[in-house]
């Protein structure tokens, strides 16, 4: 006899409840973050951009918890399931790929547009010894990856897969660039969020998006080290 519930067999994957509810708790979330963070002097700038990345990561574990708790209450609906070996090992090389993409996207885009560096605070992180680039590839290339994924993925994208591949991969992309502002970052996320969105439609799980995403974090993060 099958163990799930009758909420688990009728709603077999996240829908628009879980969207709603997931987004709209981030964004508050991500919203009240930045509001505290701008508090943090500039010459504070390493701990104010870890304090981001921790409270990022919270902030998708309790979104992700929201939509888990408000039907479905099983993970395996949101992603959470075993993959292939070869697609984690493909997810490294589609990160390595994004990385070397992201330097295409911003090379075109300040070819045309100027505007301020807004990873700034990551570079300096980055550049304050070895025990800050740990702490900020545990926030930053860790638990930021996680919490986009399990709520970009996990929810939206899981969601909108039901109305085909158009929405499941452009439109979870397109959100998930916007929500990450109006500069170059917006493509660069795009360009993660197509191919992210790509391999959890492929696979059904969140773990090679995941994979994909924190090669990606840390590898810029690395290369910040060395500006």
């Amino acid at each position: 006899m099958s163990s799930l519930s009758l909420s688990e067999k009728t709603h077999t994957r996240p829908g628009w409840p879980e969207i709603i509810t997931a987004l709209s708790l981030y964004m508050i979330g991500v919203v009240i973050l930045g509001v505290w963070m701008l508090q943090i002097p500039d010459d504070q700038s390493i701990l104010r951009i870890n304090i981001g990345g921790a409270g990022n990561g919270l902030i998708g574990f309790l979104a992700l918890f929201a939509a888990y708790a408000l039907r479905i209450r099983n993970l395996r609906a949101f992603g959470f399931r075993r993959t292939e070996r070869k697609w984690l090992l493909v997810a490294v090389f589609i990160g390595i790929a994004a990385f070397g993409g992201c330097f295409v996207i911003e090379g075109i885009y300040y070819h045309f547009i100027t505007e301020i560096n807004t990873q700034a605070d990551f570079q300096t992180a980055a550049q304050g010894g070895p025990l800050s680039m740990f702490i900020l590839l545990i926030t930053g290339a860790f638990l930021t990856p996680l919490s986009e994924e399990f709520v970009f993925r996990g929810v939206i994208a899981n969601a909108l897969n039901r109305y085909g591949p158009w929405a499941g991969i452009v439109g979870s992309a397109a959100i998930f660039g916007v929500v990450h502002g109006f500069t170059v970052i917006l493509l660069d996320a795009f360009m993660v969020g197509i191919l992210v969105a790509y391999l959890f439609r492929k696979t059904g799980s969140i773990w090679p998006g995941v994979v994909v995403h924190i090669v990606y974090n840390g590898l810029n993060l690395l290369y910040y080290s060395t500006l």
